[in-house]
């Protein structure tokens, strides 16, 4: 099954809506999760579950979450640990790892090209 970013992007954002109780229309791509949502740590075993069963993937916490972002130790390791970001976005998190922030900035629009990139594998 392939899946294109727009397919993923709708269903990621339909079950951000479902678990928070959100307006779907309010959510977009650029939605971080921790920030912008009151995700909380176990709320990413939900979205775990329902990012798998919705679109049939297997999904790897460690990848699909950031987890290790604060440990990487440059771009060519984010690109080897995360291969289903952009290079973009890539660089937008090792902006974001400079600022010293602690909330994760992982967003929606992380999520939909994860599965992408997981249906595509």
């Amino acid at each position: 099954m392939s899946l294109t970013r727009d397919e993923a992007l709708k269903g990621v954002i339909q079950m951000a809506a479902d678990i928070f109780e959100y307006d779907a229309a309010a959510l977009h791509e650029r939605t971080r999760l921790m920030a912008d949502l009151p995700c909380e740590s176990i709320d990413l075993l939900e979205i775990s579950i329902r990012l798998g069963a919705t679109f049939h993937i297997t999904v790897d916490d460690e990848t699909a979450f950031l987890r290790s972002l604060r440990l990487l130790a440059d771009g060519d390791a984010l690109a080897r640990a995360c291969p289903h970001l952009s290079e973009q976005r890539r660089e937008e998190l090792l902006q974001w790892r400079e600022t010293g922030d602690n909330v994760s900035p992982l967003t929606l629009g992380d999520l939909a090209d994860y599965a992408v990139w997981m249906t595509r594998s």
